[in-house]
C-alpha cells in the first residue's frame, strides 16, 4: 500500500513538472518570437480560407430596349406638267416693190401776208378818282404836325393793280404850307389813306388829300 501511493505521488510529481515544463517552453517561443510565426502561419490560413471562397456572380447587365420610331415615307413628288414648246412659225419675207411715179408739183399758192399785232396803248395819263372809285380811305392827321397846326395839301399820282388796290406811288407834291421836314409825315399819311381805297384796277390816278386844321 505505501509503494502504490509512493508512485502515484511520482506520476504526479512527473506530470506537474511535464505541464511546467509545457507552459516555460510555449513562454519561451512567445518571447524568441516562436509565437509570432505561429499567428502568422494562422492569419495565412485565415486569409486562404477568406480568398479561396468564390466571387458571387456579377449582376446581370440591364436591358436596352430599342425604340425603332415609325416614320411615315416622304410624300411622292409630283412631276411638273410637260408643258410643248411654242411653235413658231416660219416667217416669210416680203418683197417691196418700188414703182417709180411722176409727181406733178401743183402751183404754190401766194403767200398770205401775215397780219401783224397792234401795238398795246400805253396806259392813259392820270385821271381822277371821282367816279372811278368806290371806296375811300380814311385820312389820319399827322399827330406832330396837329400839335404845331401844321396844315396843307398834299397830291399824289398812283397806280393800281389788278385789284383795283394801290400798287405804286408814282410822284407826290406839296402846298407850301407843308414845310420839308414834316412832309414825310404827310406822305406817310396820305399812302395809309390810299391803301383803303378800291378804284379801277390797272389804271393811274391823280387825287388831292387835303389836311386841314379844324380852326380854318
Amino acid at each position: 500500500m505505501e509503494a502504490f501511493g509512493q508512485n502515484a505521488r511520482d506520476r504526479r510529481a512527473v506530470g506537474l513538472a511535464g505541464v511546467a515544463a509545457l507552459h516555460v517552453l510555449v513562454a519561451y517561443a512567445l518571447l524568441t518570437g516562436l509565437g509570432k510565426n505561429l499567428v502568422k502561419i494562422i492569419e495565412q490560413k485565415v486569409e486562404v480560407a477568406v480568398i479561396s471562397e468564390p466571387p458571387p456572380p456579377p449582376p446581370p447587365p440591364p436591358k436596352i430596349e430599342k425604340v425603332i420610331k415609325d416614320t411615315a415615307p416622304p410624300p411622292p413628288q409630283q412631276q411638273p406638267a410637260y408643258v410643248p414648246p411654242p411653235i413658231v412659225a416660219p416667217t416669210t419675207q416680203s418683197t417691196n416693190t418700188v414703182q417709180a411715179t411722176s409727181e406733178v408739183k401743183a402751183p404754190s399758192a401766194p403767200a398770205v401776208p401775215q397780219a401783224t399785232a397792234a401795238p398795246v396803248a400805253a396806259p392813259a395819263g392820270p385821271i381822277s378818282t371821282a367816279g372811278n372809285c368806290s371806296k375811300f380811305g380814311g385820312l389820319e392827321f399827322p399827330r406832330k404836325a396837329l400839335s404845331e397846326d401844321i396844315s396843307g395839301v398834299v397830291t399824289l399820282v398812283y397806280k393800281t393793280n389788278g385789284e383795283g388796290k394801290l400798287a405804286e406811288i408814282i410822284s407826290s407834291k406839296f402846298s407850301s404850307g407843308i414845310p420839308p421836314s414834316f412832309r414825310s409825315q404827310f406822305l406817310q399819311a396820305a399812302k395809309q389813306s390810299l391803301q383803303g381805297n378800291h378804284c379801277k384796277p390797272d389804271t393811274i390816278f391823280e387825287q388831292e388829300l387835303s389836311f386841314k386844321l379844324d380852326s380854318e
